[in-house]
């Protein structure tokens, strides 16, 4: 009898420690494609406001040269 439950209570052991490393797993790839998720739309942010600097700077360049 004390053979089954160590069986069981080792069977059952196994099972719980590979359900936190799955869960782990999942959170890591989880969390690794929220932050580039996150980077994205920082870098996408950034492109807008470049984009918007250099139409300022050329419409800067374009009134100089005309009262020049």
């Amino acid at each position: 009898m004390s053979k089954i439950t160590l069986f069981l209570s080792t069977l059952f052991l196994i099972f719980s420690l590979t359900a936190c490393s799955s869960k782990t797993q999942t959170d890591v790839v989880d969390s690794g494609s929220k932050d580039v998720s996150d980077l994205l739309r920082t870098l996408i942010q950034k492109e807008k406001e470049i984009n918007e600097l250099n139409q300022k700077l050329e419409n800067c360049s374009n009134s100089k040269s005309k009262k020049i």
